[in-house]
């Protein structure tokens, strides 16, 4: 067992190739092991990237502000260039005082581009989910007609013409019951900022929810019924799989990109996401605004996933959150003890048609208003 000190330095110098063969081999092993000290090793990767991408563009405004010296031109009053100082094996903590420096030193033109990449890499923000090829699928309604008997309270409605009672703008996505006392999955994004959540199906026409736990960076938002009368969601007839989809694995998928249930198939075209994002699939199904939150099965109905969004470059090209992380996130939780997994797989043999009848019910609308 080591402590967060030794580990940083083990991740720095696996990093930079200076394990030797017998420590290699034992940090491969404990990476194959356990996902959040791979994830540590990509968050590392990543901001190195970042700092070097960062350190160059130093060095081009240094010679640019050299080119200029030279030139004479005093037009613009350029102060004297930073020292951009020199990375040297450490932990990853010391980096946001190590490289500090070399952000100050960007020129006027690069400023804007270095402290939006150095801020968001040392902060959490820079992550492949802010690209603006990847599309998230929250689905924005401005004026979705209400299909359901009664006019959810607390909520102003307009209505048209034919008197006929709308919903005020607000977002839609999806969910999947996460066990039968009323915890359901979304995707962080869909919640964001809610001020009223609600859920809805054929089976449950409209229930009141609150979000308990939400985890920005995986894109995970943990809800809960919160109706008074509300019983139970039933003996969920599905299981989180621990283990990773195989490419070229055959998954389906159930979402509200509109107001009814919606069913797509597909496979598994990779074992990491956008930008190769390690907590992620890349699947072979379209899927539109709305699906967000969504659940992606196996062939056995087991969950292997949740929908997250999109390649919006790429026709087809999907990303889901792996089930395995979600499993790990919910054991650091205080949110473990109050959620009962389901061992049985009830699922498993009976044809597609069989297998969405009995999971439709347990499959939501999430809709939210800011």
């Amino acid at each position: 067992m080591t402590n967060n000190r030794e580990t940083d330095e083990l991740i720095e110098r696996y990093c930079n190739s200076q394990l030797t063969v017998e420590e290699l081999k034992i940090f491969e092993q404990w990476l194959e092991s356990d996902p959040l000290l791979l994830k540590a090793v990509k968050d590392h990767q990543l901001i190195m990237g970042a700092f070097d991408t960062i350190a160059g563009r130093a060095e081009l405004k240094n010679k640019l502000i050299a080119i200029q010296e030279e030139m004479e031109v005093s037009a613009l009053d350029f102060k004297a260039p930073l020292k951009v100082v020199e990375k040297e094996p450490s932990v990853i903590r010391k980096f946001y005082r190590r490289y500090r420096i070399v952000s100050i030193a960007a020129a006027v033109s690069v400023v804007a581009v270095t402290g939006t990449l150095l801020t968001g890499a040392l902060t959490g923000l820079f992550s492949t989910r802010q690209q603006s090829a990847y599309q998230a699928l929250r689905l924005e309604v401005e004026r979705l007609k209400r299909s359901q008997r009664a006019i959810i309270n607390g909520i102003q409605v307009a209505k048209e013409s034919n008197d006929e009672p709308e919903i005020a703008s607000g977002f839609i996505g999806s969910g999947l019951a996460l066990s039968s006392n009323g915890y359901v999955l979304t995707s962080y994004h869909v919640i964001k900022d809610a001020r009223k959540i609600y859920l809805s199906n054929n089976k449950f026409e409209q229930l009141n929810a609150e979000e308990v736990y939400t985890d920005e960076s995986l894109d995970v938002a943990i809800l809960k019924v919160s109706d008074a009368d509300f019983k139970t969601f039933g003996d969920l007839p599905y299981v989180l799989k621990k283990s990773l989809a195989d490419p070229g694995e055959k998954v389906f998928t159930l979402g509200y990109p509109r107001e009814e249930v919606v069913y797509n198939e597909g496979s598994v075209s990779s074992c990491s996401g956008f930008e190769g994002d390690s907590t992620s699939y890349q699947i072979s199904i379209p899927v539109n605004p709305g699906n967000s939150g969504g659940p992606l099965f196996d062939n056995q109905a087991n969950l292997v996933g949740i929908i997250s969004g999109r390649n919006a470059g790429a026709e087809g090209a999907s990303f889901a959150i792996q089930s395995k992380w979600i499993i790990d996130y919910l054991k650091h939780q205080e949110l473990n003890n109050s959620v009962s997994f389901t061992s049985s797989k009830n699922l498993k043999g009976l044809d597609r048609s069989t297998q969405i009848k009995k999971l439709k019910d347990f499959v939501f609308m999430v809709k939210v208003f800011n």
